[in-house]
């Protein structure tokens, strides 16, 4: 099962709440797992259900809203968390409680996937994942794709 989703804007996506920030591109990244998974796992062991997400763009949302909070002098702390890369699959693993392994590859999807397929054999071999999905993380002049897929695993 492959899940992908397009959206010029990935901050429709978004649940931010007033104590809790991550970038847009994270939650986007969020609803194709939870998708995915409901198809593919809906009751994953946590502890051995793993995610790779492979980014072209990583969190250049909020970095953007950085560099224009900081021109007016003032920026909002939580801003600093949501910009980091590891947010990406990190919003995934707090939301849908994932204990197994996790990795952010930045670069063109096209380029990590031998990475992450390699992490992946890694990790089922040494036991640490029984599952693992990518998600591959593209912008583009028409906006974010993300497309999320079963690479090792259970059926």
């Amino acid at each position: 099962m492959t899940t992908t989703l397009t959206s010029s804007d990935p901050a429709s996506f978004a649940a931010d709440k007033a104590s809790f920030y991550a970038d847009p591109i994270a939650w986007m990244i969020l609803a194709a797992v939870t998708q995915t998974l409901a198809d593919i796992a809906p009751d994953p062991d946590p502890d051995t259900t793993a995610l790779i997400v492979t980014s072209t763009a990583t969190t250049l949302p909020t970095c953007q809203t950085i560099a224009v909070e900081a021109r007016r002098g003032r920026i909002r702390p939580l801003r600093f968390a949501g910009a980091n890369p590891g947010i990406l699959a990190g919003l995934s693993c707090i939301r849908l409680g994932l204990r197994g392994p996790s990795m952010v590859l930045l670069g063109d999807p096209t380029g990590t996937a031998r990475t992450a397929q390699a992490l992946a054999s890694q990790w089922q071999a040494q036991g640490q994942a029984r599952l693992v999905m990518v998600v591959d993380h593209r912008q583009t002049s028409a906006g974010h794709r993300v497309t999320c897929r079963r690479v090792a695993g259970e059926d």
